[in-house]
């Protein structure tokens, strides 16, 4: 299977890396996380680098990690890596870049998606933007748990234990997003935001990050979140009914076919 990477522009000291499967809404594959990580780390330390950007093309910025990959048939030690070793090595590469890193997200930003742009520095959805965890809904959980540490418990539960989408402007209540524009607004608030970053002394930046970073991991946030790994790896193996009916209407008929009859069943509770 050939798979589109992101595409890359760098203009005026700003990466762009925009996500470039539209007609899959931009899902994920390992390919592409690691693609992520590896440009960012080498962009961490290009000195002509000032900010870097995560954008998707087309109806959303990312539906999320792909389902039929997500629900193929794989060992425990395959989706153990998948989850830590590749998508977690981009997250983590976001979190520990020495330049501030810039999410524009529209349309949906679901899942793998979501958890991407959690460690961002920045988010600015547009209005109609809609955003979720709902990996609970297929029995699963996030590979990478940083929304309790974003947000109050109760916030958290309501995120990742209904799996519901929310509104950007839900989204900045809780505290998940920055700014919220206009539809029509993004382009030009990134630029407003990068042009504002460039300006800026870029030591002071780039230490006044790490300050910020370290008050979360001296109080343990990346040890929990490295420890979740495993457990979340084991729940796709534990025996769910409608879990295995959501598994095997995606692998049938695609993700749109599974995600209609899960939807239908949670609604309703009929899994015909």
């Amino acid at each position: 299977m050939n798979i589109a990477m992101p595409l890359q522009e760098m203009r005026d000291g700003v990466l762009t890396l925009t996500l470039n499967r539209p007609e899959k809404l931009n899902a994920l594959t390992p390919e592409i996380y690691t693609f992520i990580g590896d440009q960012i780390n080498r962009a961490s330390d290009d000195p002509e680098c000032v900010a870097i950007v995560l954008r998707g093309n087309g109806r959303a910025f990312s539906s999320g990690f792909d389902l039929k990959l997500e629900m193929g048939e794989r060992t425990h030690e395959d989706k153990l890596h998948a989850l830590h070793e590749v998508a977690n090595r981009a997250r983590w590469a976001v979190w520990n870049c020495k330049k501030p890193v810039i999410a524009g997200i529209h349309g949906y930003c679901m899942g793998g998606a979501f958890e991407l742009v959690l460690p961002c520095d920045f988010t600015i959805a547009t209005e109609s933007c809609r955003l979720g965890e709902p990996e609970i809904l297929f029995g699963a959980g996030p590979a990478f748990m940083m929304v309790p540490w974003l947000v109050n418990h109760k916030i958290a539960k309501d995120i990742l234990l209904t799996g519901r989408q929310f509104t950007a402007p839900e989204a900045l209540r809780m505290g998940i997003v920055s700014t919220v524009v206009p539809d029509d607004g993004l382009d030009a608030a990134i630029d407003g935001l990068t042009q504002t970053l460039s300006r800026l002394p870029s030591a002071a930046l780039r230490i006044t990050k790490v300050g910020i970073n370290r008050a979360y991991e001296t109080m343990g946030m990346a040890p929990h979140i490295n420890s979740w790994v495993e457990a979340a790896a084991y729940l796709s193996y534990i025996d769910d009914a409608a879990r295995s009916e959501f598994q095997k209407r995606v692998m049938q008929d695609g993700p749109g076919a599974g995600i209609a009859w899960r939807t239908s069943y949670y609604k309703t509770g009929n899994a015909s």
